[in-house]
């Protein structure tokens, strides 16, 4: 009885979401206020959020900044659950940053002074 009722509790989370998770496996760093940088694993994606493996707990609520190959994050931990010897960590996120190298390519153009007429 107790399963039945977890499998729909887990059924009834999955159904809440707006949209669907990408699947991903890549390293990135995860950045807080006055700590130094650590090194996580994205475990899955969306527009709204990220999910990653952490060697750590970090705190519910606290801001964050996930940097990845061409890909700057800003979010706060939502919850932080530990698992097989790590935490597992949802983040929901305020801001994001794509094509890193684009916009500094953007930022270089508008500080060449323009030539003389």
């Amino acid at each position: 009885m107790v399963e039945k009722k977890q499998e729909q509790t887990a059924t009834a989370t999955l159904e809440r979401r707006g949209e669907r998770r990408i699947k991903a496996c890549h390293p990135a760093l995860l950045r807080t206020a006055n700590a130094l940088p650590i090194e996580v694993w994205v475990l899955d994606v969306c527009s709204r959020g990220v999910r990653l493996r952490v060697p750590e707990p970090i705190p519910v609520g606290a801001a964050v900044r996930i940097e990845a190959q061409e890909l700057l994050l800003f979010g706060t931990i939502a919850h932080c659950e530990q698992t097989d010897g790590a935490y597992c960590v949802g983040i929901v996120l305020c801001r994001s940053l794509e094509m890193l190298s684009e916009l500094e390519k953007l930022n270089a153009s508008l500080l060449v002074e323009p030539e003389p007429f």
